[in-house]
């Protein structure tokens, strides 16, 4: 929880005593590889922070292909999205998620529910300010680019994307799931990783 600690405080200053209440609401959970903690279609209430191993988040088309929303894993990054594993649609909306989230190697998260985080943010002004700065910052600027990338994008222009956001990505993750996550195949994939090689 330090490095969390850490983050909020590049913002806002934290004093012990709050901190100290901020994670007597935090459940830590520890998780083996290929466990499925939450299902779509069930509503997602909380946030998960993680802070070792790695999961993901993905959707399944009718025709049962699975597509990689997000990865989530502790390194440094542009955004810090993959460091925060929810569906606070769900949440807010009252309805089914559409994602899966999956375990992809044992992993360690510390996790609050989203009411009770939201009880926190009322109580004081700077955490207010704090989750404005979060929501435009981690959220809005880090999902609006990547849906723009999806969509408009030529597979060499989200790889280069890829990288320059997550540049240790694949000291991490396996490239059939950074596959997945571009929305590109396997091949055109190892084809990139050989060509930036040369």
């Amino acid at each position: 929880m330090r490095y969390l600690r850490k983050m909020i405080s590049h913002y806002v200053d934290v004093t012990d005593m709050e901190w100290d209440e901020f994670t007597k609401k935090c459940t830590r959970i520890t998780l083996k590889k290929g466990t499925v903690v939450h299902h779509a279609g069930d509503v997602f209430s909380e946030i998960w922070f993680i802070k070792s191993g790695l999961a993901r988040s993905y959707f399944t088309d009718m025709n049962g292909r699975d597509f990689t929303w997000q990865l989530y894993f502790r390194t440094k990054s542009k955004y810090g999205l993959n460091h925060f594993m929810d569906d606070s649609v769900s949440h807010y909306e009252n309805e089914g998620s559409l994602l899966h989230f999956e375990i992809l190697e044992d992993a360690v998260f510390y996790v609050i529910g989203l009411d009770v985080l939201d009880s926190i943010i009322c109580k004081e002004k700077k955490w207010e300010h704090l989750t404005r700065i979060w929501l435009h910052d981690t959220y809005f600027a880090a999902t609006y680019k990547r849906v723009i990338s999806l969509m408009s994008e030529n597979v060499e222009e989200k790889y280069v994307r890829l990288l320059k956001e997550y540049p240790h990505i694949f000291d991490k993750i396996k490239s059939y799931h950074i596959a997945s996550y571009l929305g590109i195949a396997p091949q055109t994939l190892s084809k990139l990783r050989k060509s930036e090689s040369k």
